[in-house]
């Protein structure tokens, strides 16, 4: 079921690493034995997932979340992660940040960096999109924390992306 790719893992968390936002964000990919509805793609799926950001769940008070988003959201998550550059990074500025953003966005999707803008933004519409939380010691539930989930188009294949830029992460993440 997990889809290591270390190359499409590095593209996917570029905003955040490349401007020093989060300093191990968590990109996976996972294949699935059979094709699941999109009704299905919820919390109770990530959940069954290999997730760091997930570990201790269910520990602490409260349970994960999850709701569905969309496209735009991600990548605009995405850019404002690469052009800001977190509370200790550096920003990328506006051509790198785009540049890093859809980069990314094609990394969650899949797709070869060929495949041509629109046609990439065509293909996003076929994919579900999900945001998440959980009570964990990755989440700390304020503005530093996301976590997208994405349910490819043949739903059979699961891409994750979580970065946080809290320093008591930082900090136990040593």
């Amino acid at each position: 079921m997990d889809a290591r790719d270390d190359g499409r893992a590095n593209t996917a968390t570029r905003p955040f690493t490349a401007g020093g936002w989060a300093r191990e964000p968590e990109a996976r990919f996972f294949t699935l034995p059979s094709p699941l509805s999109p009704e299905d793609f919820g919390i109770s799926l990530i959940r069954e997932l290999s997730l760091r950001c997930l570990a201790g769940e269910g520990s602490r008070r409260g349970s994960a979340l999850a709701c569905v988003t969309t496209p735009d959201d991600v990548l605009n998550e995405l850019f404002s992660a690469s052009y800001v550059g977190g509370v200790n990074g550096q920003g990328q500025g506006g051509a790198y940040a785009r540049l890093y953003a859809w980069e990314s966005l094609y990394a969650l999707m899949g797709l070869p960096t060929r495949v041509p803008l629109l046609e990439a933004v065509r293909r996003a519409a076929d994919h579900r999109w999900l945001r998440f939380m959980a009570f964990t010691d990755w989440f700390h539930h304020d503005i530093s924390d996301l976590a997208f989930a994405v349910l490819d188009s043949t739903r059979t294949r699961v891409a994750v992306l979580a970065a946080t830029d809290t320093d008591v992460h930082r900090d136990a993440l040593g």
